[in-house]
């Protein structure tokens, strides 16, 4: 199971193997299995000025924190889930001497990526065009949360949202906790996605993350859900008892 899922950590490998959490970081550390720690971080270059001011955070009122006056010590997602929200961000990928940047939107009721693109520049043409992608194969959101980065404070995100009837979020300055989903998924994806060096050119890049995140999506455990973000979505409306807990396909 770690040669299939090298980068399950002991609660998701335990969910898959139907062992307790015990017994699997015993007999995982015997093994001497040893995850790989994140990439290190990049520094962004400067954005260009946001053409709108940016709104306010309508995902607050979900969230439930430790400490209101120290956010950072944590906070509890579990309303999120039920705001009818998509979360949004970016991240640099850095790929033959040069960085390239991945825009993704995520559905946080179901944890599934629902819309990305890949591009050379982090403009608001790239996050736009995420977001394009996730309209066009899903029923839009309440809610469109992200941070407060120019690329998503633009008059076309705006108007875009406007049209279809959702209401723009942005975190506060300087706390990316407010977008904790984003910020766990690119950990994530930075720990278990590998060495980009073994991509030739830019359509091998691309191809490597399209796998990558239908992995994450149809094959990967997640888990606060216990299953897949597919497997998960597809149960929502059936018996749970009905479906495989990794393919999400209903049983015979």
């Amino acid at each position: 199971m770690h040669e299939q899922h090298p980068f399950y950590g002991v609660p998701r490998l335990a969910i898959h193997l139907g062992w307790s959490e015990g017994k699997t970081r015993r007999i995982r550390t015997k093994a001497g299995i040893v995850i790989p720690t994140a990439a290190t971080k990049h520094k962004y270059p400067r954005s260009p000025q946001a053409e709108i001011s940016a709104p306010q955070n309508i995902l607050h009122d979900y969230a439930s924190f430790k400490d209101d006056s120290r956010p950072q010590d944590g906070m509890s997602y579990k309303g999120m889930i039920d705001a009818e929200a998509w979360a949004q961000d970016y991240t640099f990928i850095k790929h033959d001497h040069a960085f390239c940047y991945l825009a993704v939107v995520m559905s946080l009721k179901t944890r599934e990526i629902v819309g990305w693109r890949l591009g050379t520049n982090h403009s608001s043409e790239l996050t736009h065009s995420a977001l394009l992608d996730a309209l066009s194969r899903h029923t839009s959101p309440a809610i469109l949360h992200s941070d407060q980065g120019s690329e998503y404070l633009s008059y076309k995100h705006r108007d875009l949202c406007e049209r279809m009837e959702i209401q723009l979020s942005c975190s506060n300055k300087s706390s990316p906790w407010q977008n904790g989903f984003m910020e766990r998924w690119f950990g994530n994806l930075k720990k278990e996605f590998g060495k980009t060096s073994k991509h030739k050119d830019l359509a091998a890049l691309h191809e490597a993350l399209a796998l990558y995140i239908h992995y994450y999506n149809t094959r990967r455990i997640h888990t606060a859900l216990k299953t897949t973000p597919a497997a998960y979505a597809a149960g929502l409306d059936l018996d749970p008892r009905s479906l495989d807990k990794v393919s999400g396909k209903v049983r015979d």
